[in-house]
């Protein structure tokens, strides 16, 4: 009765992760337009450095084949590193070294669509684009998140304390029109 019972658990928890729904990925392409935008109001330029954090619910299992299926994202030269937090969220970064915005935002939509085929499009969290000031100063430090589930952005100074909403709104305003923009700020992920 146990077997029976193991099988039934399993293919119930591949079964319902097929039919999660799928994540917003077509408006992550738009990102590459924020380029120009944020180094002509800000200053700031593309790091190179991007990541997708998900969180799949359940065992141990259905979280390392995620991790599997993110770290072997056939598009990336060189495999991203999986990290993973006290919270059970995992996060997948990837860079690109010469600093282009298109390919790392096409990296980092291949991530996204290759879990979501797998079954883990409910998982995704959301995935950030980092951009800084070309001297490498720690202050001016920026990201954009995009919420997979939502398919908006918002702006988080990651790092910052206190917050610098100051950056933050300045950024918003440089993006709007641009980008599909998250009007609630309560679904803010503070990095």
């Amino acid at each position: 009765m146990r077997i029976g019972t193991f099988v039934v658990t399993l293919l119930d928890s591949k079964l319902v992760r097929c039919w999660t729904s799928r994540p917003h990925l077509q408006s992550l392409y738009t990102l590459a337009a924020a380029g120009p935008r944020m180094r002509a109001a800000l200053g700031l330029a593309p790091t190179g450095g991007g990541t997708v954090d998900f969180k799949v619910d359940g065992d141990a299992l259905a979280r390392t084949e995620a991790e599997l299926i993110a770290a072997t994202s056939a598009r990336l030269p060189v495999h991203p590193l999986v990290t993973q937090d006290l919270h059970g969220r995992s996060t997948v970064r990837c860079w690109r070294r010469n600093r282009d915005l298109r390919v790392l935002t096409g990296d980092l939509v291949d991530v996204a669509d290759r879990l979501a085929r797998a079954g883990y499009g409910g998982s995704l969290r959301f995935a950030t684009v980092e951009f800084a000031e070309p001297t490498g100063r720690r202050e001016g430090k920026l990201a954009l998140v995009y919420l997979f589930d939502r398919g908006t952005f918002h702006t988080a100074a990651p790092g910052a304390r206190p917050l610098d909403r100051a950056l933050e709104l300045r950024a918003r305003a440089a993006l709007h029109g641009s980008l599909p923009l998250e009007p609630v700020a309560q679904r803010r992920f503070v990095l």
